[in-house]
């Protein structure tokens, strides 16, 4: 009755959510109040331990509730029920609004154009999972303000009154929107088509035909890139005179121009091809990776390096192409070059030991770089400055289809040494045009964002001054010591304060924002999404329990994820923020690309003539 009215009675003591039916209230109420329920199939969390059952056994496949008279199962009772009703003709629950006779007490349908409909559904009829309404992934909602409607989670609605009934944007990158697996109330229902299920443990570690390791013991014959190049000669004099002086594999074996592996990169066979203009670059090859762990960096030992300090810092970059930086990186000019902390450095220490930035405090970060847009003027993305003529953000603020970013050198410019959000800050800021754009080859918007990197090159190198340094680029020792489930980075943005977007002055910092947020273990981030989470990525908040709060939101893409390491008391990144469904939700996290696994690929595309160095 209240589903076809509109009417929802009864409300929620902690969110003021309204429901139409008390069974609803109850169930949403357990979101607050319940612990979470793992399924030993799939591993899924679940809230509702009532619905676990059901749950495995639609993972299994095994359907213990059979018809006497036909024989047919089901993996509930409830259907069974409906079943046995349907031959019968028997519709005892009667619709008082429309009249419409059903065999059970159905919910999820709705009258006329559904635009009053309040149920949970949240697949559309082709089968794709809709995107929450308070997220802008992978697709952003600028047609309506989803927090006046007060649009929940990311169930089937029909805010713009639709003659196609309830519908949502996708998660599909491809695909926008598209109307629900919602029937009409007294028509038959259409199940949407279900994706085939794989455990976990399936995907992530048994690709089929994957390669082991970082693929060095390929010996196939490919010699076409994913770019579609074909691969030079490896004895070729404008190839030989590129390796000459690199630390190669000596077991890897250069045949003629097929794809292979010779430094170890993390990213799989390549080769060299002739780029635009006829420059020579590198590019991969289409050959899959078996996923490993990506959190645990264990020795031959067993346990944690311990890493030994030196005067000079060894360069793993060719300075003639790199320019300066690596040599005074992640040391700031205010702070560790006068032994001087920050207020707030020490709650990372601490737990090295024992975004929008949503609930973040104002920050001071010399490496911090804010991406601009030309025209119109304003702020597209975070950025962070690595030396005195490259600058590292993420892919999709310079390539995103669904957002309709295809940006090139003239469409954007950055501004270095800021504080301010809107000001021009004379005497710090500095702005400056970019020359070169190099988004990863492998790069997959399509689907998970997967590699989101990029790296810009600034057509005049930057003075470094007391507002303007670089970060630090992580080491294999770096990420061996510090990248733990629990220990703590910090993230710095101008991105918005609240999780739903809005151009109020109040949900805008005036000044850049940071925030500590810790390293979540890997199987809870891929428990915590549908998205395909890889080797490449990591996430990181505050889980349920946690009595702190914060993320990273729009406006914070692309910047960096930062840590200081207890013993040289520099600053690296370790990850640039890349995704998030919703910003500071529970049981969700933030995303972001793993950068030290791109390290090979940016030493390949900076640094033509540099020795390998992964130590």
């Amino acid at each position: 009755m209240h589903i076809h009215t509109g009417e929802k009675p009864y409300q929620c003591d902690h969110c003021e959510l309204r429901f139409s039916q008390v069974p609803e209230l109850c169930r949403h109420l357990i979101s607050h109040t319940g612990e979470v329920y793992l399924c030993p199939v799939c591993g899924k969390a679940l809230r509702d331990p009532h619905k676990l059952p059901a749950h495995e056994r639609l993972q299994t496949g095994d359907r213990p509730y059979k018809c006497e008279q036909c024989g047919k199962g089901y993996t509930m009772a409830t259907k069974l029920r409906r079943h046995v009703k349907s031959p019968l003709e028997e519709k005892p629950h009667v619709c008082q609004v429309c009249g419409a006779k059903y065999t059970m007490m159905q919910r999820d349908c709705y009258i006329n154009n559904g635009e009053n409909y309040a149920g949970s559904m949240s697949v559309t009829k082709s089968g794709k999972s809709c995107q929450y309404w308070k997220s802008n992934f992978p697709h952003r909602i600028q047609e309506f303000n989803v927090t006046q409607l007060k649009l929940p989670e990311n169930f089937c609605r029909n805010p713009d009154k639709s003659n196609q009934g309830p519908w949502c944007f996708t998660r599909d990158p491809t695909v926008r929107r598209e109307a629900c697996s919602v029937p009409k109330c007294g028509e038959a229902v259409v199940p949407p088509p279900r994706p085939p299920t794989v455990k976990p443990e399936e995907h992530y570690l048994k690709t089929k035909d994957c390669l082991d390791g970082n693929g060095e013991t390929y010996t196939g014959d490919m010699f076409v890139t994913l770019g579609g190049r074909t691969c030079l000669q490896w004895s070729a004099a404008e190839v030989q005179a590129f390796i000459k002086g690199k630390e190669l594999l000596p077991q890897v074996q250069l045949v003629k121009n097929h794809c292979r592996n010779p430094d170890g990169d993390m990213e799989g066979p390549w080769c060299y091809v002739k780029g635009a203009g006829g420059n020579i670059t590198i590019d991969y090859c289409d050959l899959e990776l078996c996923d490993a762990p990506l959190d645990k960096f264990v020795d031959e030992s067993g346990g944690r390096e311990r890493t030994t300090l030196e005067d000079k810092r060894k360069a793993f970059f060719n300075l003639r192409s790199f320019g300066n930086g690596e040599q005074e990186c992640g040391v700031r000019p205010m702070f560790e070059k006068v032994n001087k902390e920050d207020k707030n450095e020490k709650e990372l220490l601490m737990s090295y030991t024992g975004s929008r930035i949503v609930g973040g405090d104002e920050a001071e970060v010399a490496s911090q770089v804010m991406l601009y847009k030309r025209s119109p003027q304003e702020l597209l993305c975070g950025a962070s400055l690595i030396s005195d003529e490259w600058i590292l953000t993420a892919a999709h603020c310079i390539l995103y289809p669904p957002w309709n970013k295809n940006f090139t050198i003239n469409d954007i410019f950055v501004r270095l040494g800021k504080h301010s959000r809107t000001k021009y800050e004379r005497g710090t800021e500095k702005i400056v045009a970019i020359d070169e754009i190099i988004v990863h080859p492998k790069y997959n918007w399509k689907e998970n964002l997967n590699r989101d990197i990029a790296l810009l090159h600034m057509k005049k190198p930057v003075v470094f001054t007391n507002e303007i340094h670089p970060v630090c680029l992580p080491t294999k020792n770096i990420a061996k010591n510090l990248m733990f489930a629990g220990y703590k980075g910090r993230v710095t943005g101008w991105g918005n304060l609240r999780e739903s977007w809005s151009s109020n002055p109040t949900n805008l910092p005036s000044v850049l924002q940071q925030i500590h947020l810790p390293i979540v273990d890997q199987s809870i981030c891929r428990n915590s999404t549908s998205v395909i989470i890889t080797d490449n990525m990591f996430c990181a908040g505050y889980q349920p329990d946690d009595t702190k709060r914060g993320d990273a939101c729009e406006g914070d893409s692309g910047g960096p994820f930062v840590m200081k390491s207890p013993t040289d008391k520099r600053w690296y990144q370790i990850g640039i923020v890349s995704w998030g469904e919703g910003c500071d939700r529970d049981g969700k996290y933030g995303f972001y690309t793993h950068l030290f696994r791109m390290r090979c690929w940016m030493k390949k595309v900076i640094d033509k003539t540099g020795s390998a160095d992964e130590e």
